[in-house]
């Protein structure tokens, strides 16, 4: 199309994403963000001061039964937070939630992992029933964000085992180098349970009681206002790098990658590789390329070189995820192809919390002049 742009610097595009905006070199609002955070953060990375916050958290958990909690997901950056854990001589608890859709290799790296750092892993199943029908009404509500379902039960999982096992720390794999851009065109939170709640009824009718499901105010607020837990950011503490890390899990654990961002999921990397491209314009190696470029870890010219191959690796690859999901959801394939077939909607289309979709975001653009 002809108002078509890229930005000059990364990759980050115009295609699906109303948010994106250029100066006059025509680099985008992304990676000038970026790089700017990313200036600010090299200069307090030191290896010293990881080794001093691991220390505290040892001295104060010490009468504990564990130092620390952890999101096991399988991917690369929870992946290596237990890899650091392990090496710093913590004791971690580990929570999973396994949704029924985890690819094999992520199965076999979860197991590996944590017997190897002798992680006690919480394995959070789902009611399946449920979990299976709310998944399909997500599907059936056309929405960018298939994973939110997931994601919300990771949340409160995470919640309900700092306040069962009494934790005081939270190890978090989000970190600046690998994530300091991430498109948010159509994005929404995982946290608005009203939001879930409203495309379940509105597409199924059926209860979702058997679903742990966390909302935005125990969230974002009641956690804040508690201080349940404190939240650190080990992978901001160091120089992480891609290939470093790859190459340390490898040694470690024998650790397989899986070609691409979230791919441990057979959900996720069929959002990553043809739901959100095919149906919303929006390629995610996008960000996750633009971070490396912006980190550092690849030039442009190895991004766009990337980008000329499509998402999935293999037709193969792809129609056995397509299959899997229609099992999944029980419904044939032509079913789930009509599913795929409905015109695209967006999270706005839908009910969502007043504390989701506006008070927060309202705080956070101007948490600067509120101080909050």
């Amino acid at each position: 199309m002809s108002d078509y742009k890229i930005c000059k610097r990364c990759v980050m595009d115009t295609n699906g994403d109303p948010n994106i905006t250029f100066d006059e070199n025509g680099y985008c609002n992304y990676c000038t963000s970026a790089i700017d955070v990313l200036g600010r953060l090299k200069t307090r990375i030191d290896t010293k001061k990881l080794e001093e916050t691991f220390a505290k958290i040892k001295q104060d958990c010490k009468d504990d039964p564990y130092d620390c909690l952890v999101g096991v997901s399988g991917g690369l950056d929870s992946s290596y937070i237990i890899y650091l854990g392990h090496k710093y001589g913590l004791r971690m608890l580990g929570v999973h939630i396994d949704d029924g859709l985890d690819t094999e290799i992520a199965k076999q790296n979860v197991r590996n992992l944590c017997e190897k750092a002798q992680v006690e892993l919480i394995n959070v199943q789902p009611d399946p029933e449920q979990y299976r029908d709310l998944t399909l009404s997500f599907f059936k509500a056309a929405v960018p964000g298939l994973a939110i379902p997931q994601d919300n039960l990771i949340l409160a999982a995470l919640t309900d085992a700092v306040k069962h096992y009494k934790l005081k720390y939270l190890l978090h794999g989000n970190n600046m180098s690998m994530e300091c851009i991430l498109q948010s065109g159509n994005a929404y939170t995982a946290a608005d349970s009203a939001h879930i709640r409203a495309i379940q009824k509105q597409f199924s009718g059926k209860p979702i009681d058997k679903l742990r499901l966390t909302t935005t105010f125990e969230d974002s607020i009641l956690k804040r206002l508690r201080k349940d837990v404190i939240r650190v950011y080990p992978l901001d503490m160091i120089d992480y790098r891609m290939d470093q890390a790859l190459q340390d899990l490898k040694e470690f654990c024998d650790y397989e990658y899986y070609g691409g961002k979230h791919h441990e999921s057979v959900l996720c990397r069929f959002m990553q590789c043809w739901y959100l491209p095919q149906r919303y314009g929006v390629d995610k190696r996008k960000s996750h390329l633009s971070s490396l470029i912006a980190s550092g870890q690849m030039t442009r010219e190895e991004a766009l070189k990337k980008l000329e191959v499509s998402g999935y690796p293999s037709e193969e690859m792809k129609e056995a995820d397509f299959n899997t999901l229609a099992e999944f959801l029980g419904i044939s394939r032509a079913e789930f192809e009509a599913l795929l077939a409905l015109p695209p909607k967006s999270h706005d289309d839908y009910p969502k919390s007043f504390l989701s979709s506006k008070l927060i975001p309202f705080l956070l653009k101007y948490r600067k002049f509120l101080r909050v």
